[in-house]
């Protein structure tokens, strides 16, 4: 009797243990990997989720640094337009000592230059943080064109003083420049990021 018992008890044993599968093995298989994608999935909102100001200031960082490349490509863009015959015109205009025709028709071209300048860039849209150094940037230039207007007019005094004026406004454009480099090259260490500048 001891021994039927065991039978049956052994019995039910194999036959609960052995019982047909929930799933095929192929079934099992999508399921594992559809749970992966879930899991993954998970853990990157979770990752999101615990270190979301890092995600936000890497996303800002990175459109602002694309917008600063825009912005400077175009700038670049229109300083080659003008600066190339500029350079010359500057120096026609400093060489020329004998014939005041001519120094007032260099004068005159570097002002029609310098204007068109000032127009293509007034056109151009800077990022707020580049907003600074575009318009010291075009305050620079029209100093500019105010000396060669005062030069025309033979108000040295005026001319002297807005070439001075020029040159601080010049000097305070690379000065900006390379302050908001700086934000950047900070704002990249602050992410452990390469810096850009």
């Amino acid at each position: 009797m001891g021994a039927l018992v065991l039978a049956i008890l052994i019995s039910a044993l194999l036959t609960s243990c052995i019982s047909v599968p929930k799933y095929t093995y192929a079934e099992y298989k999508k399921i594992k990997a559809i749970n992966k994608v879930e899991d993954s999935e998970d853990i990157a909102e979770d990752l999101l989720a615990d270190d979301n100001g890092n995600y936000d200031e890497l996303q800002s960082f990175s459109s602002d640094l694309n917008d600063y490349y825009l912005y400077i490509e175009e700038f670049k863009s229109i300083y080659g337009k003008y600066t190339s015959e500029l350079f010359t015109l500057f120096d026609d205009f400093d060489g020329e000592k004998e014939d005041i025709n001519k120094k007032n028709q260099y004068a005159d071209s570097i002002i029609e230059h310098e204007e068109g300048w000032i127009s293509d860039l007034e056109e151009l849209v800077a990022p707020d943080f580049l907003d600074d150094y575009h318009t010291i940037f075009i305050d620079y230039l029209n100093k500019e064109v105010l000396f060669y207007k005062y030069f025309l007019e033979a108000d040295l005094e005026k001319a002297n003083n807005s070439a001075q004026e020029a040159d601080f406004l010049h000097e305070r454009s690379f000065l900006e420049l390379e302050a908001v480099e700086k934000i950047f090259n900070d704002r990249a260490e602050k992410l452990t990021l390469e810096l850009p500048f």
